[in-house]
Parts: C-alpha cells; sequence; structure tokens
C-alpha cells in the first residue's frame, strides 16, 4: 500500500493481493484515525458481502469470487469497544459480459488490480454503540 496525507484527506492506494478491510484498518491504527468517511473504486476479487437481517439479527453474508470492478465504495471508520471499527458498502460489476452489478455491505475483500481509497477523517468524535432494539452497534455522534 501506498500512502499520502494532506491537511484533510489520507489517499492510500492498495494493491493487488492486499486484503482491504484489514489494510485500512491498520493504517487507521497507525495514523490515530479514530473517525472518518471512507470513498474508494478499484478492483476487488473473493469478496465476503452480505446484509444485516432484522429479524434473525444476524448478518447473512456470501463469498464472491470475482474480480469485480468496484464501482462504488462507501462506508465510515468509528470507534468501538475493541478499536477502531469499519462499515463499508460497495457497489461491484462482475469483470464479464454480463457486467452484472450486485450491491452490499462488505465484510472481506482482496484487491484485484488496484484500490484508491480516499479517507476523510471527521471533525467530531463518532463511535459504534450497540443499540438493543436493532441488534447492531449503530454510529453515535
Amino acid at each position: 500500500m501506498k500512502s499520502r496525507k494532506g491537511n484533510t484527506h489520507h489517499v492510500l492506494v492498495l494493491a493487488e493481493g492486499e486484503e482491504v478491510v484489514q489494510t485500512i484498518l491498520d493504517y487507521c491504527v497507525r495514523e490515530k484515525i479514530q473517525a472518518a468517511w471512507i470513498q474508494g473504486m478499484g478492483a476487488v476479487k473473493h469478496v465476503q458481502v452480505g446484509y444485516y437481517d432484522q429479524k434473525t439479527r444476524e448478518y447473512i453474508l456470501k463469498i464472491e469470487t470475482g474480480p469485480f470492478e468496484v464501482a462504488s465504495m462507501q462506508g465510515n471508520i468509528a470507534t468501538a469497544t475493541s478499536g477502531p471499527f469499519m462499515h463499508l458498502h460497495a457497489a461491484l460489476s462482475r469483470m464479464d459480459d454480463s457486467l452484472e452489478c450486485i450491491g452490499a455491505h462488505v465484510k472481506q475483500a482482496v484487491v484485484a488490480v488496484t484500490l484508491e481509497i480516499m479517507l476523510t477523517p471527521f471533525e467530531v468524535p463518532a463511535a459504534r454503540v450497540y443499540n438493543e432494539k436493532v441488534g447492531i452497534n449503530l454510529l453515535d455522534i
């Protein structure tokens, strides 16, 4: 991964084979980023994506091998009891003649070619706090 930081943004360029979620979280720990907005584009493979089932209160996750173009990726980093926590979603387009798109919560992904990420740290603290009614940690500001 290459990185560069400016006054208000951090730009990360992840290389083929890097695991997306853990690489970004490790960077946030090193740079002491406790809360930020994430935007990205590029290509990924071997993704674990899914959704939160409100009835069962569980994430339903599926592994897709890809590769996929990352048409859009966005999310945030906030503090949680275990450290920085990433909430990440993406619209992914199959790299074949179908161009079929899937969109979901991203639990894991491996960079296929490159992934360009912009982190914009929040100017206010943000944390994930467990919400009993919903059954997951929600953003609290």
